[in-house]
């Protein structure tokens, strides 16, 4: 949206009296002329009874003093496509809006920009600084584009031995490929929930790398999108055994799967207890987002995630003070509740009272900071401070809530 500018109407506007005939030869006649044409103008003197016009007010038009500027990333993979990007106008009288900026990149062999902003595409590696103009004021920023990341088939050596979290990129035999692996979504999708975790907690997921770098497998699975559909919540089921299937059964390895086809209803599910949480990143499933959109702000897909391997953990417990069906009844904000009150917050706090699943410290009831006993994640060091500056958090966008669970009892 252009800038506005505002124009003030007059309040009132004056109207000249029609002048009554003057005598001929009359020297008076001017003065009668004179003194009604003046009336008619808002003239005479104090005390004359004829009426004053106010002065119309000047409108100031408001001046354009900066730019703000959304970017959904800032790191592409080459032929990874974003957008669109946004420019922001500040202006003097305190005012913000969007304003149709004309985009440019200044190294179009590394990200291509369209001039209005629509799509961005990472070309090339390299770095490049994205620019956006209004007006007469211009503001960048600095974009970086590597190289696809190779993509895997198998369950690669291990950095760590141990129980560990492994990603899984799954597709329907008839699934659009959206190259989540290989474009580094889940990987940036897994560092905004560790942020997050180590800052409500700190705990940390042990998850599988290779190489330093998150190892995600790709798995093409044996059914129709149409007939992953079908399944509903149970489908988990059939996602955690193909899975087995094709990388061999491990009683120390939990899943995370990213699973690329509708599930209509659900966001994700997960057998309580069980060996792996699914989330359902079709965008007719739960949200029109996309996983792993900011290292530093999780959204819809992270919180799923969270709450279903939370579920295949063991939360949330029957003997849980506000357990209701493997989810708690207290706390709208709470990332185990899932009621339509969700509350009109769009953060998201793990236990908050620390009474029903984790940190409670009740030796009859199960308690995710025990790690004998949920071994796939442990305490972060340095515990639940974050660096200096920085807020890991949860936004969910009001049309994805409340976040829809199928639970699949094991």
């Amino acid at each position: 949206m252009t800038s506005t500018r505002f124009r003030l109407r007059p309040a009132f506007r004056a109207f000249a009296r029609p002048a009554a005939p003057a005598l001929p030869g009359s020297a008076g006649a001017a003065v009668v002329v004179s003194a009604l044409l003046a009336a008619g103008c808002g003239g005479g003197g104090q005390g004359s009874g004829a009426p004053t016009t106010p002065s119309a007010p000047t409108a100031r038009s408001r001046q354009l003093t900066g730019l703000d500027l959304f970017v959904p990333r800032t790191r592409l993979r080459v032929g990874q496509e974003t957008g669109p990007v946004v420019a922001y106008g500040r202006y003097d009288d305190g005012t913000t809006g969007t304003v149709a900026a004309e985009w440019a990149s200044s190294a179009p062999e590394v990200a291509a920009v369209s001039e209005d902003g629509a799509t961005l595409t990472g070309v090339g590696p390299g770095g490049a600084e994205l620019t956006a103009s209004f007006e007469t004021v211009s503001e960048s920023v600095t974009l970086e584009v590597s190289e696809p990341i190779p993509r895997s088939t198998e369950d690669r050596p291990d950095d760590l031995s141990g129980p560990q979290v492994h990603a899984v990129y799954a597709l329907p035999s008839d699934g659009e490929d959206r190259n989540l692996d290989r474009y580094g979504d889940i990987a940036t999708s897994f560092e905004a929930i560790q942020n997050y975790l180590q800052e409500q907690l700190g705990y940390r997921l042990r998850l599988d790398t290779f190489g330093g770098e998150l190892d995600v497998t790709f798995l093409r699975l044996s059914f129709t999108h149409q007939e992953g559909d079908g399944a509903g919540g149970s489908l988990v089921h059939r996602l955690l055994d193909e899975a087995d299937a094709a990388l061999g059964h491990d009683p120390d390895r939990m899943y995370a799967i990213y699973y690329g086809g509708r599930v209509t209803g659900l966001c994700g599910s997960a057998p309580w207890p069980g060996r792996g949480g699914a989330v359902y990143i079709h965008p007719d499933s739960c949200s029109r987002s996309r996983p792993g959109m900011s290292p530093d702000e999780a959204s819809t897909y992270e919180a799923v995630m969270v709450h279903e391997l939370f579920h295949a953990f063991g939360a949330v417990p029957d003997c849980a003070l506000h357990a209701d069906g493997a989810h708690v009844d207290d706390d709208p904000t709470d990332v185990m509740y899932t009621g339509v009150d969700r509350g009109t917050r769009d953060s998201a706090v793990i236990d908050a009272g620390r009474d029903d699943y984790f940190g409670h410290g009740r030796a009859d009831c199960l308690d995710l900071a025990d790690t004998a006993r949920i071994p796939w994640w442990e305490p972060a060091p340095g515990g639940a401070a974050s660096r200096p500056g920085f807020r890991a958090s949860i936004r969910i966008p009001p049309e994805d809530r409340p976040l829809r669970c199928g639970l699949a009892q094991h």
